[in-house]
């Protein structure tokens, strides 16, 4: 015996979209036959149940058009600008900087030298010509002068 057909075989006859292989076995199975009968109950109850007048869909449709017609309220033309003023009030109450002013503590301490000091200081930086990163690089190419061997004479 065939297998029975499914629930979309079913649908697809009754919407008419099956093919005749299934009105053939809907002919001969009397389970199937049975569920397609239920189907076709469903639909005519349905559509029975769904009649609307014409004249409620009239007023419906002339409804939508004016609504749709009509200038938009005043309230959701503001909408935008007052969420955004309420963020913006919201982002300044709840701002708190990592460390306020008044408890920062000064990253520098600066220590009193006289004028002399601070004259000399600044000369010596300027008075050397090669920078302060050469000094270690010299370093490594000055040679210590090797000690003469004992039993060598020049």
């Amino acid at each position: 015996m065939n297998r029975h057909l499914t629930t979309d075989e079913l649908l697809d006859r009754l919407y008419g979209i099956g093919g005749g292989a299934n009105n053939a076995h809907i002919d001969k199975c009397p389970e199937c036959a049975n569920r397609y009968l239920e189907f076709e109950k469903r639909r005519a109850e349905t559509a029975r149940n769904a009649s609307i007048s014409t004249a409620s869909l009239a007023t419906q449709r002339r409804a939508i058009y004016a609504r749709i017609d009509s200038a938009p309220n005043a309230q959701t033309r503001w909408a935008p600008a007052l969420a955004a003023g309420f963020l913006l009030a919201a982002g300044v109450f709840f701002y708190r900087p990592l460390t306020h002013i008044a408890d920062r503590q000064q990253s520098a301490v600066h220590a009193e030298i006289s004028d002399d000091q601070l004259f000399s200081e600044v000369y010596s930086i300027e008075d050397s010509a090669e920078p302060r990163a050469a000094a270690p690089i010299q370093g490594l190419f000055e040679a210590t002068a090797p000690e003469p061997a004992e039993g060598s004479r020049n």
